[in-house]
């Protein structure tokens, strides 16, 4: 086993980035919080299995995405019209109550409203595209090929440029960022 952080640190780096993460899956912000809590919880019980530090952020993201998948198999409920408003209340909230390095990460409410729009597969692969993760490192966290994962996120790319220039309007912030 190796340790060149203590898992305090790994956990200042990365949970925000987690939390994130399975928020832009769930759209929950309590559910992405316990999926966050019991991602460190199983990685602190098992981080002698991990072999090399710079798989850290992955092995992490894979155990977060499988939680997801797990409770999403257990709760199944009917799917149900998004409610713009509600989701528009639970980003505002979601921005409050996060770093600015955060804040800095998470898209315009039109654009996490789209992406809501892909299939979990396509906005799983566009998610972690925009962490910065390598194709290899998205095949591992979803759990697939890593031809396939280049092809989702081809796809997920495509789909989203479709939905965004059909309903979104873009501009410059007075902080010069696209919005």
């Amino acid at each position: 086993m190796f340790m060149e952080k203590s898992f305090a640190e790994i956990y200042r780096e990365n949970y925000q980035k987690i939390l994130l993460f399975i928020y832009s899956l769930s759209t929950d912000r309590g559910q992405a919080e316990d999926i966050a809590q019991e991602t460190f919880i199983k990685a602190y019980r098992s981080i002698s299995s991990l072999r090399e530090s710079s798989k850290i952020s992955v092995w992490l993201n894979r155990i977060a995405y499988n939680l997801f998948l797990d409770l999403k198999r257990k709760k199944s409920p009917p799917l149900l019209p998004i409610d713009d408003t509600l989701l528009t209340e639970k980003l505002a909230d979601l921005r409050k109550s996060i770093t600015l390095e955060a804040d800095q990460q998470i898209m315009s409410e039109c654009v996490q409203n789209k992406l809501l729009l892909l299939p979990e597969s396509y906005r799983t692969a566009l998610l972690l595209d925009a962490q910065g993760y390598s194709n290899r490192q998205k095949a591992e966290i979803m759990g697939c090929s890593l031809e396939n994962a280049k092809i989702r996120l081809h796809r997920s790319r495509k789909k989203l440029k479709e939905i965004l220039g059909r309903d979104c309007t873009f501009y410059y912030d007075e902080r010069n960022v696209l919005c």
